[in-house]
């Protein structure tokens, strides 16, 4: 899956034990057999370190917490795993791999967008057409492998302990009509479904609230019942994470400004439902002339 947030975290965490226990990393390499560039890899996040390695790590460094041990070793289980997306991974830029390994095992996700539907809300035909919007010729099959690995992206909101899910789009990527009526009225429909789900909150940014806190850009908050937060935001040429403290900080309060400049889920429910009104009277008259 590549190096990923998880990997250079635990990484992170390895380097702030050494230095915390008073030891450079030759000392560590020269007391465990391990290189110089062994070492130098392990806390850059560049190599997944193997369990046994991590034991003897957590050991020098006189870490005898069971839950702080069982937490490491869980971090590194997570960093190595190869999650079911693997099989798409000929049509998946390594961000995007890392991206969905950071969905997967988030128990919440704030998530603001300012021109399309959030891909975990998103149907099979709107992904389509978001797809193939672009000027860039995708290769032969990578669309349908895109579409399909988006959905099996939804599947983490049925699981056992789905994530809570607080989404704020605007109300211009609800007008947007992307694919045609019938294709945007289904999306606007499934909107609505989310919507009773207890896990998932949905609010709609509306044209009133004026210059607002996203204005700048669309992004994603991971959040985990451990590790601290993790903000995405995806642009043309690839993903930007972030995970250092003011970076959270300040997307966090973007998110809490842009939550209380939106409608409520109620009001935001009855703005879709009004908006599905008005679009299914624009394509009747579109039909009858």
């Amino acid at each position: 899956m590549g190096q990923t947030i998880r990997s250079r975290r635990l990484g992170s965490d390895l380097r702030q034990l050494r230095r915390k226990a008073d030891l450079t990393a030759e000392a560590v390499g020269s007391e465990l057999g391990f290189s110089q560039s062994k070492m130098s890899r392990i806390e850059s996040g560049d190599v997944r370190v193997s369990r046994t390695d991590l034991k003897a790590l957590l050991a020098l460094y006189e870490v005898t917490d069971e839950k702080q041990i069982a937490a490491f070793l869980d971090a590194a289980k997570d960093a190595k795993s190869r999650g079911w997306w693997i099989a798409y991974e000929d049509a998946l830029p390594r961000e995007y791999r890392d991206f969905i390994a950071l969905e997967g095992t988030a128990a919440g996700i704030r998530t603001f967008q300012g021109l399309i539907m959030p891909g975990l809300m998103q149907t099979p035909d709107y992904t389509r057409h978001i797809i193939t919007a672009g000027p860039a010729v995708l290769p032969p099959g990578h669309v349908d492998s895109l579409i399909k690995v988006r959905m099996e992206r939804q599947s983490i909101l049925d699981g056992e302990q789905p994530p809570k899910m607080w989404a704020i789009v605007t109300e211009g990527a609800l007008r947007q009509t992307v694919g045609g009526y019938t294709v945007m009225l289904d999306q606007l429909h499934h909107l609505t479904r989310l919507t009773e789900r207890s896990n998932i909150t949905l609010q709609v940014l509306p044209f009133e609230a004026g210059a607002h806190a996203g204005v700048q850009s669309s992004f994603v908050l991971f959040d985990f019942p451990v590790d601290p937060s993790i903000a995405c935001v995806e642009n043309l040429t690839g993903t930007l994470f972030m995970d250092q403290p003011g970076q959270l900080d300040a997307h966090s309060d973007a998110f809490d400004n842009l939550r209380a400049s939106a409608l409520s889920p109620a009001e935001s429910l009855t703005r879709i439902t009004d908006i599905m009104t008005a679009m299914r009277r624009e394509q009747d008259q579109r039909k009858q002339s």
